[in-house]
């Protein structure tokens, strides 16, 4: 130990001897190890800490799916069978998550959150900070109970923090609800990277998970009675003693009863449990790549800071050549030295660790406020200095210390004696053997910074490649507002009225050119796919209809749809090639109409007029839609896709609850964000207007990944 705490003092003399050395080297590896300890940070919050907030030992998750995928949700009738028979489960609970508009102090905004059976937070383990969590009690009778847990964070944004918050009334899609409970701090979500605002029992599901799509209010699907409809997460804690396989036998005989009671939804079904720690697998191993490459390319240039502190370490050795020789005539032994050289060098690294956990803190405060734009990522990404990242910079610290300092110490000890106490020059063996070890290094740094180069330009071919593709219309000047009036279970009538009042109201503020509405926002992440069927044609003939994120589809059997509103083309700049564009005639008592794109017609229609041929997205049941039109292509899901065939369908016979507002204006679109948003609550102030944005930023956002990757 005395001899240890006496290398370090005399390498702590030497490096401050040579200050400007010491500056470069320390900052150089604090960029590496820096880049590698955010990295690491994003792992260990994603991957590697436990659900924060959650007692995980002996919690599962247990899913309900087939062979195939067997990673799927539960309907609520197969969860109550599993939570009433399983026999290894202390407890068993449900949850799904939930969009609402949340209406308090006379604001109404959109929040996430979770719709979960009584015993979920019991399950959990997770006691109320404030108030108390939901129990058995709020789930027991479908609308009895309309109570809500909020997050911290919520209560901290939203109600400033006020322990009064209890009992309080707040309107979620537009119902009355009270508060009955604060979480902890540490609580966000058993969903890794989710962090949720509320929670409300399951037995709330016809108000907070209202229909969605071509349903309306009255159509309110019934999903506690609906064995086929598989919205349900489940999560379950081991009863004492009770081990995951013997945890999975028991739920065997009860998926084995389902399927034979309910073969039509329920058939080769099997219950797979894995452990809440780790997370949902098929999740877990996209993360796992993801995280592989970025760990990848921080140890790249980690590398290439050692190959430089190396190089540097050599120069500085030459100006130590006499020093050392003095040193090994005394009777220094070589491996003392080496020892000595590397202490040194461990400083130094040591010193780089701290400095780049600096820079790694300040990063990630960079990042936090400089968000991904909501959709882009698959989870919201979070970082975790805690004790294991501190861990993990020391250890790098301490090994990169290693890896850039043994090389250079042990050559720095191979000097001839003579030469060196007389300040002569190196001898031609000695100048061989030096000038290999930095050539060496210098190839290694060229390579590696070539290897980072070349994926860069690959990055930053493919966004070049990006922006130069024509999206086939016009973003400039247009301005996007979503109207999830579904939250608030409008009637069709009712929809199809505040649809009218929203465009007309809108198209009447100064600075707006144009008004429509369209279910599915080019380039914004979804797709609504449907079964094709041409008159006099095979095709598929049943209902099939696909619905949320994806590429919209290339296959001969689907067709890939919108459902707009009169003057979308004009909106979006989109030109009619041939034929006419929807109008007041095509109502609901009219014949249904569509119009399709040109690599429909010319895919489906190559030696022959399109217009006017007639074709079903509802299997033979129809209804038949006439071809009125032919649309100039575009791009739908994303700017790489192959040219696909596209079909458009007028809102007045497809009602939908889930309508984007599309407005071009004069000029600068985000200069009418505040009118439009005071214009549409004027109608409805329980309708939240989240991310009302230029239609420039979603066409950007579809860029994110390649500017990250080229950045």
């Amino acid at each position: 130990m005395q001899t240890l705490m006496h290398d370090l003092r005399y390498g702590a003399r030497m490096l401050f001897k040579q200050p400007s050395f010491t500056l470069i080297a320390v900052v150089t590896l604090a960029l590496g190890i820096g880049a590698n300890t955010v990295i690491f940070s994003l792992v260990q919050a994603s991957l590697l800490r436990p659900l924060p907030g959650v007692a995980t030992d002996n919690l599962l998750y247990v899913f309900s799916g087939s062979s195939a995928s067997p990673y799927n949700n539960a309907s609520y009738p197969d969860y109550a069978d599993f939570r009433d028979r399983n026999q290894g489960f202390s407890g068993l609970a449900a949850f799904g998550g939930i969009t609402a508009s949340l209406g308090a102090n006379e604001r109404t905004e959109m929040v996430t959150g979770g719709i979960v059976s009584g015993n979920y937070f019991e399950v959990l383990g997770v006691i109320a900070a404030l108030g108390r969590t939901l129990n058995t009690a709020d789930d027991q009778t479908p609308g009895a109970h309309p109570v809500a847990v909020i997050s911290h964070g919520l209560w901290q944004r939203r109600f400033g923090g006020n322990a009064n918050v209890i009992g309080q009334p707040v309107r979620l899609n537009g119902q009355n609800f009270s508060i009955i409970g604060v979480l902890p701090a540490a609580f966000k979500s058993v969903i890794p990277g989710r962090v949720d605002d509320l929670y409300t029992p399951l037995m709330m599901q016809a108000v907070m998970r209202p229909p969605r799509g071509g349903y309306s209010g009255e159509m309110n699907p019934d999903l506690l009675n609906v064995r086929g409809n598989r919205w349900l997460a489940m999560i379950g804690r081991l009863k004492p003693g009770v081990t995951l396989e013997q945890a999975r036998a028991s739920l065997t005989p009860i998926t084995e009863q389902q399927a034979r009671d309910f073969p039509d939804t329920n058939a080769n079904r099997i219950a797979t449990l894995t452990r809440a720690d780790e997370g949902d697998p098929e999740s877990r191993g996209l993360l796992a790549r993801v995280a592989t490459l970025l760990l990848s390319v921080v140890g790249i240039v980690l590398l290439i800071a050692c190959a430089n502190v190396a190089n540097l370490l050599l120069v500085r050795a030459s100006a130590r050549r006499k020093e050392i020789a003095i040193r090994l005539a005394l009777g220094a032994g070589r491996f003392r030295l080496v020892r000595q050289l590397l202490t040194e060098s461990v400083l130094l690294a040591l010193l780089g660790g701290a400095l780049g956990m600096l820079l790694a803190v300040w990063g990630v405060e960079v990042l936090k406020a400089a968000p991904p734009p909501p959709g882009v990522l698959p989870m919201t990404p979070d970082f975790a200095f805690d004790g294991r990242v501190l861990g993990f910079t020391l250890v790098l610290s301490l090994l990169t210390g290693i890896v850039f300092g043994l090389a250079p110490a042990w050559q720095s000890t191979r000097t001839d004696l003579v030469t060196a106490l007389k300040d002569e020059a190196y001898t031609f063996d000695q100048k061989r053997r030096r000038g290999n070890l930095r050539n060496a290094l210098v190839v290694a740094q060229v390579a590696l910074s070539l290897l980072l180069l070349i994926g860069a330009g690959l990055f930053l071919r493919s966004l070049w490649r990006a922006q130069a593709i024509t999206p086939g219309f016009d973003a400039a000047q247009v301005l996007t507002a979503p109207l999830n009036i579904n939250l608030l279970r409008y009637t069709r009538e009712q929809g199809r009225q505040f649809y009218q009042q929203a465009v007309e109201r809108v198209a009447a503020l100064p600075g707006v050119q144009a008004v429509s509405l369209t279910r599915i926002l080019p380039l914004g992440g979804n797709a609504s796919v449907r079964g094709l069927l041409i008159e006099g044609r095979a095709g598929v003939r049943d209902n099939f209809r696909s619905e949320g994120g994806g590429a919209a589809s290339n296959s001969p059997d689907t067709l890939s749809v919108s459902v707009i509103a009169q003057n979308f083309f004009p909106t979006m700049g989109i030109a009619l090639r041939n034929g006419r564009d929807f109008s007041a005639t095509d109502s609901a008592d009219s014949p249904s109409v569509i119009i399709v794109n040109e690599t429909f017609a010319a895919r489906h229609f190559p030696n022959e007029e399109a217009l006017g041929k007639r074709l079903s997205l509802n299997g033979e049941r129809g209804p038949w839609r006439t071809i009125i039109g032919i649309a100039r292509d575009s791009k739908y899901a994303t700017l790489g896709e192959a040219a696909t065939p596209y079909g458009y369908l007028p809102l007045t016979q497809n009602h939908e609850t889930g309508m984007t507002l599309l407005i071009r204006t004069n000029g600068n679109p985000a200069a009418l964000t505040t009118q439009v948003r005071q214009t549409v609550q004027s109608l409805e102030a329980n309708l939240p207007l989240a991310n009302v944005r230029p239609l420039t930023e979603v066409l950007g956002n579809s860029l994110y990944a390649a500017r990250m990757g080229a950045a």
